[in-house]
């Protein structure tokens, strides 16, 4: 037993202490003991005499024990402020808190003095169901021996609590008040509680959350207290829950309302710094209950404090402002484990509901972070993430960081931004779920593998997740989880943002069944002010990559070009389909309804039906008609893939794009690359040097495949310029490639001559067609002409016929690359229907050769480059080995042709094409006659003279033949006569 102060020892009076018992708020009998001991100098001597502690047990819990000397020392020790002595009572003692809402009046007796007891009277203190020692009114110095504890009704203390031997305290709907800290706002530190010495410190209590659902699904809804006086009333928090529909996810927002809670409140008058502040080596557990400030917090304060380890199992950490990074909790070392619980209503220049230091491991698996802001500054110069406006829920520096299970950061807002015109496209400020970064000694790393980032706000970029800062890059690794319902107002990246230097991977892991879902997010740059380049879903800083995997990206949209994927000048692009992506149904020129934009002003002035970019950086192809959008680009196709980059100088490729899509069909892919019009085989592809408008076309099937093998979803994203899925000005590439082989497509060139009478003749207004058909490899394959004159394919792949121009050329396209192998193509012309002869046709003998063009593709490579660290591994056509031969009509089998009638070149602009020209000037390789002109018997040519307004006179008529010299041969002469009527007939 310790001794007892002067106070209590120079004092006549006995005490008496009432101790109604109130289990977790719920009245029990009252019990009233008093104890008559020996003079306190007998007690001392007494103390190695003194009992056993008592020990209570009740139902299947069990309390730790009491010991009853101790108790009533502590008691004795720590009277409240109503056992003192008049003249010693101060203004914290007489500042007793108003009782909370439903507080029992028993349950909040204030101990009274008894003249008429023996001063050595001590109380027992009542102990609950729980074990748990039962408290209310002043404790000032109630814990200073630890234990557990349960609120019967409001209680506060006088000086700051310290916290260092392990205690639970279970607030039982209950207010623990501070009741005075600093006077000014800047005064010293001071926090409420602080746990020290290796202590851990419980909180407990229960509290009603009911939700309902929200009237509108806006992001960016924040959190509310309402408080009477120092008291808190409720909280208001906000929660979009996002759940999988189809292939992509509907969003419905909850608002709840918390009441019915305990809570402990610093400060009922003056100042903290911390409501709660953890030392190295110390615990603290949030199970229950809340935790919170009814005014702005001191000099660099938080609600919470931590340099040890935070576990979130349950409870609420409110109302946290004016402070330092980390409104609602700061980690500044150590770690926080959240499970529960809820972090709303905070605000800090960054990190408004959290902030963790460099080193910190921060596990999120449950709860949720809702409702909480940066405060809302202006930026108007500085480059650099200590300004402020970064992670409205959360803001990490050189942490690690893992989003799991149900942990939902949701309803967050960024509301600071940047002012000044200059720097609007430097992709400052943002994270209005997360932003993290990396410290000047620790790298940071953000891993989601489950858990969801949705409707969350920020007023410049990465409306869900801000992933690294241009010189303070993390790893982003995502494996499960959804970021959904995300927006950005004035910059890149509604759903994520990557940064320079940043390396995200996105893709679930091998053996798992769950999907990713970056789904219905947007950004609206460009729409208030000069606009980035987008990103509705993704956005990948210059000199940042992402690598995503199995990937099916639809339903996208854009108000600018490449509803699925964007890419502008400064990055590199691998689209392929090995664990690759399928991307087909993205919409572009459109408003974030999926309207298509008008191409008219409300004056019937035309404009561009397109948005684009402020052309920062001088990016302004996007808007240029002439040299890039032009109208081939904007009639060929773009709605799924955009890239442009300025063409001169472009001399090496930027971009690679397979004609394959994820589950192997074929993507169907038309459009442009550098200009051209194109399509991509499905054994293809395509090498851009600077600008690629692809639209994809694949069949129902190609589709069903992807989607069985899709894991991660993009889908519903808009943004309000380019790239409504993606869009990068960094690297990309879609699908696992260790390498990429590039092999040659095939062209077929050959001429043709008309002839009559041994004289050639001009082809126009002859409609001849030609066809190739193709099959690997096999003489038993070869197409032959069937005794009725009609051509028998034998099994051969034929190409749609095309015609030959007037100039006698023919030139086919395969449209398909041959991989290493031997491949046999047969040229032939298509005669017209015996039963629809042309007219000009009919007699005219058709040049029924079959040409034979053997192809050979290689298996040694013809150069290697690199691209993103890739390589490119090129084969070509081995001309050695591939020939041409013929078989003329009538003949049995096929002849070599000579060296000098056919030839293999390659493309200068594009070396992946190889073609073969057959034929030449003076030996074509298909030659028509037309039928010579016959008849029989005689006829006379007549002709008939009239002169109108006049008489008659001599004409002179002549008929006469010229030959293949033009030179003339009178036949015969007649004249009219001058005698004879007006009408004559010669």
């Amino acid at each position: 037993m310790k001794a007892n102060s002067d106070k209590f020892k120079q004092s006549n009076k006995a005490t008496r202490r009432v101790l109604a018992g109130v289990l977790c708020g719920a009245s029990v009998l009252s019990l009233v003991l008093s104890l008559v001991m020996p003079p306190i100098s007998q007690a001392i001597a007494n103390d190695g005499q003194a009992g056993a502690a008592e020990e209570t047990v009740m139902g299947d819990s069990s309390s730790e024990p009491t010991d009853v000397d101790n108790t009533a020392n502590g008691d004795t020790e720590n009277q409240n402020s109503d056992d003192a002595e008049a003249d010693e009572t101060g203004d914290d003692a007489l500042g007793t808190p108003p009782l909370s809402d439903g507080t029992d009046l028993e349950g909040a007796e204030q101990p009274a003095d008894d003249s008429n007891s023996d001063e050595n009277a001590i109380a027992l203190a009542s102990v609950n169901a729980k074990g748990y020692t039962e408290i209310q009114g002043d404790v000032t110095d109630k814990f200073n021996d630890g234990g557990n504890y349960c609120l019967t009704g409001d209680a506060w203390s006088s000086a700051p609590i310290t916290i260092s031997h392990d205690t639970t305290i279970d607030l039982a709907c209950y207010k623990l008040y501070y009741n005075s800290g600093n006077s000014d706002v800047n005064g010293q530190d001071c926090s409420f509680i602080t746990v020290s010495r290796d202590a851990t410190l419980t909180v407990e209590g229960a509290a009603e959350d009911i939700p309902v659902e929200a009237v509108s699904n806006e992001p960016g809804q924040t959190a509310e207290m309402q408080w009477i006086e120092n008291t808190p009333q409720s909280l208001t928090y906000f929660v979009t829950e996002s759940t999988p529909s189809g292939f992509g996810t509907s969003e419905k927002t909850y608002k709840h309302t918390v009441t019915k809670f305990g809570a402990i409140v610093a400060c009922k008058k003056g100042y903290v710094n911390q409501v709660i502040s953890v030392a190295d080596g110390c615990t603290l557990n949030l199970k229950g209950g809340m935790i919170t400030t009814p005014r702005t917090l001191g000099n660099n304060g938080h609600v919470i404090f931590s340099r040890g380890a935070v576990n979130i199992f349950g409870g609420y950490v409110t109302n946290g402002f004016g402070g330092g990074w980390g409104g609602g909790l700061c980690t500044a070392a150590g770690s926080l484990n959240m499970t529960g619980g809820v972090i709303a209503a905070n605000k800090a220049a960054s990190g408004g509901g959290i902030f963790a230091d460099s080193g910190v491991t921060l596990d999120l698996s449950g709860g949720f972070i809702s409702g909480n802001a940066t405060d809302p500054v202006s930026v108007g110069s500085g480059d650099t993430a200590d300004t402020g406006g970064y992670g409205g829920g959360v803001y990490t520096k050189g942490a690690t960081v893992t989003i799991s299970g149900s942990a939902n950061i949701t309803n967050n807002r960024v509301e600071a931004q940047v002012t000044n015109k200059d720097i609007y496209n430097n992709g400052l400020l943002g994270g209005g779920g997360i932003a993290s970064t990396s410290s000047d000694n620790k790298k940071g790393s953000l891993t989601m593998t489950d858990g969801s980032v949705t409707a969350n706000y920020s007023k410049e970029a990465g409306g869900g997740i801000y992933a690294g800062f241009w010189n303070r890059a993390i790893t982003f690794t995502m494996t499960g989880g959804t970021i959904a319902g995300n927006k950005s107002a004035n910059a890149e990246g509604g759903g994520l943002r990557i940064s320079t230097g940043t390396t995200g991977d996105i893709g679930t892991r091998p053996g798992t069944s769950s999907k990713i879902y970056i789904t219905n997010n947007k950004t609206m740059t460009g729409e208030s002010r000069g606009g980035d380049w987008g990103g509705g879903g993704v956005f990948i800083q210059k000199g940042g990559r992402l690598n995503i995997f199995k990937t099916l990206i639809t339903n996208n949209r854009a108000g600018g070009w490449g509803g699925g994927v964007g890419a502008c000048p400064t990055g590199e692009t691998i689209v392929s389909h090995s664990n690759g992506a399928a991307i087909y149904d993205n919409t572009d020129n459109v408003d974030q309804d999926g309207k298509k934009l008008p191409d008219l002003d409300q004056n019937e002035h035309k404009h561009p039906a397109f948005h684009y970019s402020a052309g920062g950086d001088n990016k302004i192809e996007d808007r240029d008609e002439v040299n890039y959008v032009t109208h081939l680009f904007q009639d060929s196709g773009h709605e799924d893939f955009f890239l442009v980059r300025n063409k001169t100088g472009a001399d090496k490729t930027i971009a690679v794009v397979l004609g394959k899509m994820l589950g192997g069909g074929s993507a169907g892919w038309k459009g442009t690359c550098d200009g051209n019009e194109i399509k991509i085989d499905a054994n293809g592809g395509a090498e851009a040097k600077w600008m690629f408008g692809l639209e994809a076309n694949p069949s129902d099937m190609a589709k069903s495949d992807a989607q069985r093998d899709a894991t991660t979803i993009i889908s519903g994203n808009y943004s309000y310029t380019h790239g409504g899925g993606i869009m990068t000005n960094g690297d990309l590439v879609v699908g696992k490639v260790e390498a990429l082989n590039v092999y040659p497509a095939i062209k077929v060139k050959a001429n043709k001559v008309l002839m009559k009478d041994d004289e050639e003749k001009g082809l126009s207004g002859h409609n001849y067609q030609f066809k190739l058909l193709g099959a690997p490899a096999d003489p038993t394959k070869a197409p032959y002409w069937n005794k009725d004159g009609t051509l028998n394919e034998n099994g051969c792949e034929a190409k749609p016929a095309v015609p030959v121009n007037e100039n006698g050329e023919i030139l086919i396209d395969t449209g398909a690359n041959y991989q290493s192998g031997d491949y046999d193509l047969y040229l032939v012309e298509v005669p017209p229907d015996p039963d629809n002869v042309p007219v000009n046709e009919k007699g005219t003998k058709f040049d029924k050769s079959i040409y034979k063009i053997h192809i050979k593709v290689g298996t040694t490579l013809v150069n290697t480059t690199s691209l993103l660290g890739i390589k490119i591994n090129r084969y070509g056509v081995d001309r050695s080995a591939s020939t041409v031969s013929v078989k003329k009509e009538g003949a049995a089998d096929f002849t070599a042709c000579g060296s000098d009638f056919y030839g293999w070149s390659e493309d200068a602009n594009d070396k992946t094409v190889s073609t073969v020209k057959i034929g030449n000037a003076s030996k074509p390789a298909f030659t028509n006659e037309l039928a010579p002109y016959q008849t029989s018997g005689s006829w006379t040519p007549q002709v008939t003279k009239k002169v109108d307004g006049g008489e008659m006179k001599k004409f002179k008529f002549e008929l006469y033949t010229k030959d293949s010299e033009d030179r003339e041969t009178s036949l015969q002469t007649k004249c009219t006569s001058a005698e004879s009527g007006n009408l004559q007939i010669v």
